[in-house]
């Protein structure tokens, strides 16, 4: 009995300590969570300040570096032949048949008018019609009208230079052919046919185009009556100084029209000396540019943009983007290379060419592959 009575106190006392150590672990754990919480106002403002600066890099490449040269031109023929029909002997000098129209692509032996009922023909030549020809004219304007009757699939059995039977033949047919009675005089008491001065053109390529037609069927011929255009279209534009210093005739060009959205590509023909006066295109160096095959004819008259590649350097070349290179206090050029542990290690170099963002460097310590700094 005395045994079951001592039992009851003994396990109210465990029961209490057991309450003690439990509560005292509870408020450890809430201490420590609040300490984990609770921050000194130096730990709040270093946490609120910005966080560290991260360094931005680019690659060291190898390449050929190549400066872009842009500049506008307009798109014209290589020479313009004005039409000027002489002064009629009889009567007004009227357009009688208009036979061409702007922009037509003109061929060898056309009548691209016709003025007082007479023809104006074209013919193959770069000698101008000076004089009429007739029998037993010699000289090379001769010459070049039996090449172009020839050229014409005419038969000219003549000498050279020298305008006989058969080359008053030939030109009677010419007349024939395209519905008109050809020029005749009388020579030594028979009629004999000559070629009139101003019933020719002579253009020095074919095909040509009809650039401008300055008048139209009944007008009255006071000059020039239309302009044709001959040889291969070319651009025409004006280099600056700077820019002659990057171009060279014979690099490549491409040539864009904005009008009809298509794009050509094209040689430097030539570039001129400078100019202080340049007119609307100002000072600079006239240069010409030439398809590498022929212009499309809806380029021609066409204010187009030419972009020039000048290449800067020879071959392949190290190169940095221009925002790598820095000057530095004692006055020399220099980068800033990344170590692969991610120190910063000056590099002093010696800049060279640019183009594209991209400077040529060179100095020991740089290699391709190696990473610069950029910016931060």
């Amino acid at each position: 009995m005395s045994s079951s009575s001592d039992d009851g106190p003994l396990r109210s006392r465990r029961r209490f300590l057991l309450s003690i150590v439990a509560a005292s672990v509870v408020a450890s754990v809430a201490s420590l969570g609040a300490s984990t919480l609770i921050k000194s106002p130096q730990q709040v403002a270093a946490d609120a300040g910005p966080p560290r600066a991260s360094v931005i890099s680019a690659p060291v490449e190898r390449r050929v570096l190549k400066e872009s040269v842009i500049l506008r031109g307009t798109v014209a023929p290589g020479r313009t032949i004005e039409v000027t029909p002489a002064a009629s002997a009889e009567g007004r000098s009227v357009i009688t048949r208009a036979t061409v129209k702007k922009g037509q692509r003109i061929k060898a032996g056309e009548v691209v008018a016709e003025v007082s009922g007479r023809p104006m023909m074209v013919l193959a030549g770069a000698i101008p019609a000076y004089r009429d020809i007739r029998p037993g004219g010699k000289g090379p304007d001769v010459k070049q009208l039996q090449r172009a009757l020839r050229g014409l699939g005419y038969s000219v059995g003549d000498a050279k230079g020298i305008y006989g039977s058969a080359t008053q033949a030939a030109v009677r047919k010419l007349y024939e052919d395209r519905g008109y009675e050809p020029p005749a005089a009388q020579t030594a008491g028979k009629p004999s046919v000559y070629l009139k001065a101003g019933e020719v053109v002579y253009v020095p390529r074919f095909p040509a185009r009809a650039t401008e037609v300055k008048a139209t069927l009944g007008a009255q011929v006071t000059g020039t009556i239309l302009k044709l255009a001959t040889g291969e279209l070319e651009v025409r534009g004006t280099l600056t100084a700077p820019d002659r210093k990057l171009v060279k005739p014979g690099m490549d060009v491409t040539i864009f029209s904005e009008e009809s959205g298509r794009s050509a590509p094209g040689r430097v023909r030539s570039i001129g000396a400078f100019t202080a006066d340049g007119g609307t295109a100002g000072a600079g160096h006239a240069v010409r540019v030439a398809g590498k095959s022929q212009l499309p004819e809806g380029f021609a008259g066409q204010d187009v943009r030419l972009t020039i590649e000048a290449a800067s350097t020879d071959g392949p070349v190290l190169v940095v983007p221009a925002s790598a290179v820095y000057g530095a206090a004692d006055g020399s050029t220099q980068v800033i290379k990344l170590t692969p542990g991610g120190a910063q290690e000056r590099i002093a170099v010696t800049a060279g060419a640019t183009g594209g963002g991209f400077v040529e460097v060179r100095g020991d310590g740089l290699a391709e592959g190696d990473r610069v700094v950029v910016g931060k």
